[in-house]
């Protein structure tokens, strides 16, 4: 496959328009031998031989210390998933895969005291043509096909889980309740995040001319999904779509940190079987962390 690749990542208005001093978002973008990511807030380019592409956009949480902190580790920890070779059930080795990093770095900043930060990680790898993903948090991963715009992932509420669990929902319960390396449903730092199969994770069979968007909240807290689905069908060109939606953000009153990342696919072969994704079990990857 061939892919068109724009985003932006950005502080936002800043703290002399009552934004944010600091980005405390991050993003991941592994392609072609190449592993991007922002380090101490600037592009940074390393090497590193993988399989398809690989995406991410993470969001620190600005209410735990070190939020750019988080992000930083959690792009820097999912780099290491790509490498040479496609695992044959890609979603449910993303699933167990974040999972364990999870575990790992929730104890690691566990040795210095209680743990105080947290972000989001919604991510995507593009393998054959199929588009396989995994969600923690409340930044979202879309799918604008045919110019209709459709949300993949699903923002991790108390509401979320009170849905899943068949118990009532609340109108204070639509607020973050679970982040990478924080972890929890409300209840503190924990060593464990609920990923469901299905839900959290999954596989999708991609077509010519899809366009994927993974984005932090700075953006979808001020633009609805019908904007930006008409951004996306007025601006075409990845990089002029991942600006335009940031800039709208703006000019809509954000004051957070936002992240938008867009991704055209093309070049989809018919007929090609891709990795596989029909067992229950859970794939195997040995990476340290």
């Amino acid at each position: 496959m061939a892919y068109g690749v724009g985003v932006v990542c950005t502080v936002g208005v800043g703290p002399d328009a009552g934004g944010r001093a600091r980005n405390e978002d991050n993003y991941l973008l592994c392609s072609d031998g190449v592993v991007e990511f922002l380090e101490q807030g600037r592009p940074c380019r390393r090497h590193r031989e993988g399989t398809g592409l690989l995406a991410a956009v993470c969001d620190g949480m600005g209410g735990h210390d070190n939020g750019h902190v988080a992000s930083g580790a959690a792009v820097r920890v999912l780099a290491k998933l790509f490498a040479p070779g496609a695992p044959r059930k890609p979603s449910r080795a993303m699933l167990k895969f974040v999972q364990d990093a999870h575990r790992d770095l929730h104890w690691k900043a566990r040795d210095s005291g209680a743990v105080t930060m947290g972000t989001t990680l919604s991510a995507a790898w593009f393998l054959e043509n199929k588009m396989a993903w995994v969600h923690v948090g409340d930044s979202r991963l879309y799918l604008f096909r045919d110019d209709s715009l459709q949300q993949i992932t699903r923002d991790h509420t108390r509401n979320e889980f009170a849905t899943r669990d068949g118990r009532t929902t609340s109108p204070e319960g639509w607020h973050l309740c679970q982040s990478f390396i924080y972890g929890s449903r409300g209840l503190g730092d924990n060593s464990m995040v609920r990923l469901e199969a299905g839900l959290d994770a999954g596989c999708i069979d991609l077509r010519n001319d899809d366009v994927v968007l993974i984005c932090s909240d700075g953006l979808t807290g001020e633009v609805g999904d019908r904007q930006m689905e008409r951004l996306l069908k007025q601006n075409r060109d990845c990089s002029a779509a991942a600006q335009a939606l940031v800039d709208q953000a703006i000019k809509r009153g954000s004051t957070d940190n936002i992240t938008a990342m867009v991704i055209h696919v093309d070049g989809v072969r018919r007929g090609a079987s891709g990795p596989e994704e029909t067992s229950e079990d859970l794939e195997e990857r040995t990476v340290m962390f």
